[in-house]
């Protein structure tokens, strides 16, 4: 079974926004979080492994025009 970078953000996304809940469950007189901010905490990582794959095949492309 592979894993990709995407895969492993979101599950890291996903714990982070459950452990962040659990904490505000322990302690309910904080502040709590809006579900954008979770929904921020869950694309975040996503998002970032998407902007280095784009990075990585750009820099692929140059390299590859300046040997050809």
């Amino acid at each position: 079974m592979e894993i990709n970078a995407l895969t492993v953000y979101l599950i890291l996304g996903i714990g982070c926004a459950l452990a962040s809940w659990a904490e505000e469950f322990q302690n309910p007189h904080e502040k709590r979080l809006h579900s954008l901010e979770y929904m921020f905490i869950v694309t975040l990582g996503p998002v970032l492994a998407a902007i280095n794959l784009a990075m990585l095949v750009r820099e692929r492309w140059q390299q590859r025009k300046h040997r050809g």
